[in-house]
């Protein structure tokens, strides 16, 4: 049974500590589901395009090659912080040598920290509401989202966040009436790492942070405030660290988002264009196209905001919790109405976590229908499941990449260099057909060749020679 986190629920067969042995069995499922249903095919449709390229280039060079400061970032300027490059710098030498570092590593590395993830978030969610129910919904819901799952089996830089995002609110239920100082240090630390992968993180970070010390100071802790402060101010400063060494030592390098800022200051001096409704509509579109899909409500900002409303009222006594839900949609809202331009809807991808706790809370609010009403929403979820797991195979995805990945491997068997190589199937115009047998498996193209290739539709490999 969903209950108010002021008010203890009872402790069931479904209690998440009253089983131990049936509690690891859960979350072991439910990460091995995760896990499966992410990586499902990676190996035929991993998506290689320009910028998992550019990743995945990175992530090959050795250690001491690795920014110290932020990696490249499309709002111009660079990210604060190194966490996603030197994550996928783990990743290529853990789980690289299990696939001959072929790209698709990232993937597979990505969707087990997002597993994983997933794994914490639920944990916290069943601890905190004593529901089973309401916690494997809430997961689901997110993390199959087919836009999720086909993400996070690619190399781009949201779907890390998200999964940061989730662990800083894993950190932050399972820190009731923050009793442990070290959890909200966790929270903070994974709020910012969140950040430092992709700057949309930022509406998270700042009110999930500064909710964790105006908890003690509504509750009149003014020292224990203090000291929550003092011990977050430190996790910041540590974390933010070699990103201000660089800015120091590269004084000259531009490091700023130039075109949000061009944007906030445009607002700034023309008051008249600050766009809330339109940062709203952009809010209640993204949370279909990550959520819902594939199908879509014409009424969905009204019930996303009803939502809002029932899980504010239902959190009312828990600054902390109101700081990892409600308060981030807010939050981004009212960022993103200094935006002038197109809205995309990745960029919503960190509040996710925040939009299905939210609806969980909400659909869970009326205690007397809390349990009924996390059982219908399991059942909803579940019911989807197939639809939004074909939708995620088909989108994000290079179907041929598989064929291009046996060819490249048959022509580097025969050869260490190659004059050219040329496919029979299409491409994205990013993804480049040499990169595999060059960079990946260490082949040469060189003009001085003796012969070139022909990958087919099928994977097979056609030589031919070609004259000087």
């Amino acid at each position: 049974m969903a209950c108010p986190p002021d008010r203890a629920a009872p402790r069931g067969f479904l209690s998440f500590d009253a089983h131990r042995g049936r509690t690891a069995v859960v979350l072991l499922v439910a990460f091995v589901y995760m896990l499966a249903i992410r990586t499902r095919n990676i190996t035929e449709i991993f998506e290689l395009l320009g910028d998992q390229i550019l990743y995945w280039n990175m992530a090959l060079r050795p250690w001491y090659e690795q920014p110290l400061g932020g990696g490249p970032s499309s709002a111009g300027g660079t990210t604060i912080g190194p966490a996603f490059i030197w994550t996928m710098w783990g990743i290529r030498h853990l789980v690289g040598p299990w696939t001959t570092y072929l790209p698709h590593a990232g993937g597979i590395g990505l969707s087990i920290i997002q597993s994983v993830a997933d794994v914490l978030f639920l944990a916290a969610i069943w601890t905190r509401f004593d529901s089973l129910a309401l916690a494997l919904a809430t997961t689901l819901f997110l993390a199959t989202g087919p836009e999720d799952m086909s993400l996070s089996a690619s190399i781009w830089n949201p779907p890390l966040a998200v999964a940061f995002v989730k662990i800083s609110m894993a950190f932050v239920m399972s820190n009731e009436r923050g009793k442990s100082l070290w959890k909200d240090a966790a929270a903070t630390a994974a709020a910012v790492l969140a950040v430092q992968v992709h700057s949309s993180a930022i509406f998270f970070a700042a009110p999930a942070i500064v909710s964790l010390i105006g908890r003690d100071v509504l509750a009149g802790r003014r020292a224990q405030a203090v000291r929550v402060a003092c011990a977050l101010a430190a996790v910041i400063l540590l974390l933010e660290a070699p990103y201000l060494i660089d800015r120091a030592l590269h004084m000259e390098k531009r490091a700023s988002p130039a075109i949000v800022v061009a944007s906030v200051s445009y607002t700034i001096t023309h008051p008249a264009t600050l766009r809330l409704g339109a940062a709203y509509g952009a809010l209640a579109n993204a949370c279909q196209a990550l959520l819902i899909r594939p199908w879509t409500f014409a009424w969905f900002g009204l019930l996303l905001a009803a939502a809002a409303v029932a899980a504010a009222i239902t959190m009312r006594s828990e600054l902390s919790l109101l700081g990892a839900t409600v308060l981030p949609l807010g939050a981004v809202v009212l960022g993103f109405s200094f935006w002038q331009q197109a809205f995309q809807h990745y960029w919503y991808m960190t509040m996710m976590p925040s939009v299905a706790l939210t609806f969980g809370l909400a659909l869970t609010a009326w205690k007397r229908a809390a349990m009924p009403s996390a059982a219908i929403f399991l059942a909803a979820v579940v019911a989807a499941q197939p639809a939004r797991f074909r939708d995620a195979q088909v989108i994000n995805r290079l179907p041929t990449y598989g064929v291009l990945v046996r060819g490249s491997q048959e022509i580097r068997r025969r050869t260490a260099e190659i004059r050219s190589i040329d496919i029979e199937f299409p491409v994205e115009p990013s993804t480049q057909k040499h990169y595999v047998y060059e960079r990946v498996l260490h082949g040469r193209v060189t003009p001085t060749a003796a012969f070139a290739a022909t990958i087919h539709r099928s994977g097979e490999v056609e030589f031919r020679r070609v004259s000087h």
